[in-house]
């Protein structure tokens, strides 16, 4: 299990090294970055940032006191949203802000106040803007109180904005934090989505979209083990039917119809929901929007991934290609290779969707695909990601249908793929598996000889 620790344990480390230590702020922060790592601690979730001033904690402290002192008499709307706006400030600043915000008691000075007026959906609405300022990549403040509210907001008959604000709140809890995943899910909140989904508008849908992404993460390193798997199963048995209706209903939305992409893309987690897309239409929809984007890199990269998903089914595999989509990912790859991102996308979804399948590389040799590949390889020689996912693709194409060797070796595939072998020597195996495909000349060596000892990286014959 990773070692880890709380923002706040850095944080006090690093005021420990100024107090105790004398060290400027600068050195302090070096000296506990050092000494974390030294004891296999992952930092990665952790701001490493300078302590914020004793007159902006004081400032922040006040503001909170205030607040609180608020809402133990009848104040006016004006004295209460003002000081959620100055408060929503200062934790805009930065996470270092947040978390004195919260030391000193911001989260249920916030929730007191919701509470306090609830009748009052301007107030409300200002309680939610700062609640999602201080718990952004703040996240364990959240109780089960908070859950509470998210839910209630979230009903049929709540207030736009507040359902709005509510959702984004829920997807900040959701970030970084495996128990409130859990817990939010518990709760049942998928009722509450589920019906947001079929009713909502364009707007909002964005933003129920990001929850169920929120709710499918895995990404709190203090875990072991979470229940991402389980989430993504759960959702995606109650959604995968509506999401593609949406993607009809909203065909021409650019913003909405990425967000759909890679909301489908994150619950494609088993290979019976690839069928369950392809059944409620997907593939078509699919062609449908590469189509009517072909020059959106984001779009289209989130469509290779939903493809090299649905790839994982044998079936759908095969029925990609018998809706003639080869040419059109061919073309989207060749369209939006100036991206990185994008190309690698396009050349694993090739990959994917050419495994084991002579007929479907035919369809993508057929399209032209061997000349857009080494184009791309040609335009990123030090992108290791790129000669790597290239070098499947190669292989996946040809390993079944030699004739298409020739083509490739005639574009120049071997000098680059032995420039390859000299360039990147942690992805050697994937790079001599397409030259030896390509029955190119390759030194390849056994990767065990059955004499004992320990095993090593290699291909299985020399």
């Amino acid at each position: 299990m990773v070692l880890s620790i709380s923002q706040e344990t850095f944080n006090n480390a690093v005021q420990e090294n100024i107090t105790d230590l004398g060290l400027s702020p600068e050195e302090a922060l070096e000296e506990a970055v050092t000494q974390f790592e030294s004891q296999g601690v992952d930092l990665s979730s952790i701001i490493k940032e300078l302590m914020i001033s004793s007159a902006s904690s004081a400032n922040i402290e006040e503001v909170v006191v205030k607040l609180l002192n608020l809402n133990k008499k009848k104040a006016s709307a004006n004295e209460i949203t003002n000081q959620l706006e100055i408060l929503k400030t200062e934790c805009d600043k930065g996470i270092q802000e947040r978390v004195i915000a919260g030391k000193a008691g911001a989260y249920n000075a916030i929730l007191d106040t919701l509470i306090n007026n609830k009748n009052d959906v301007n107030i409300e609405r200002h309680c939610l803007k700062a609640m999602i300022s201080l718990m952004t990549k703040q996240p364990d403040l959240l109780d089960e109180k908070g859950i509470e509210i998210i839910l209630s907001n979230l009903k049929k008959e709540a207030d736009y904005d507040l359902k709005k604000l509510s959702l984004r709140w829920a997807k900040e809890c959701c970030i970084m934090h495996e128990m409130n995943r859990q817990k939010i899910f518990d709760s049942h909140i998928l009722e509450n989505l589920k019906e947001l989904l079929n009713d909502g508008t364009s707007d909002i849908l964005r933003d129920v979209l990001s929850v169920f992404r929120g709710l499918v993460l895995d990404d709190d390193v203090r875990v072991e083990f979470g229940k991402a798997h389980d989430h993504a199963r759960i959702i995606a048995s109650e959604i995968l039917c509506p999401l593609t209706g949406l993607l009809t209903r909203f065909r021409s939305d650019e913003l909405l119809i990425f967000d759909l992409m890679l909301t489908v893309t994150s619950l494609m987690v088993r290979t019976e929901f690839c069928k369950k897309v392809e059944d409620a239409g997907g593939l078509d929809l699919i062609r449908d929007v590469m189509k009517a984007f072909p020059n959106n890199e984001k779009i289209n990269r989130q469509c290779f991934k939903l493809l090299k998903s649905l790839g994982g089914n044998d079936d759908v595999r095969g029925h990609v290609i018998q809706k003639n989509l080869a040419p059109i990912i061919v073309t989207a790859l060749n369209e939006n290779k100036g991206n990185v991102g994008t190309a690698v996308a396009g050349l694993a979804c090739i990959s994917s969707l050419t495994l084991r399948s002579p007929e479907n590389s035919r369809a993508f040799f057929d399209s032209g695909s061997p000349a857009v590949i080494v184009e791309v390889m040609k335009m990123y020689p030090d992108e290791k990601q790129i000669q790597k996912t290239a070098s499947w693709a190669i292989r996946n194409m040809v390993c079944r249908s030699k004739y298409q060797s020739g083509t490739f070796i005639e574009l120049g595939i071997e000098e680059l793929l032995h420039k390859d072998l000299k360039k990147f020597k942690d992805i050697e195996y994937d790079i001599k598996a397409a030259l030896r495909d390509l029955d190119c000349k390759v030194n390849l060596r056994e990767e065990w000889t059955g004499k004992g000892g320990a095993l090593t990286t290699g291909l299985s014959r020399e």
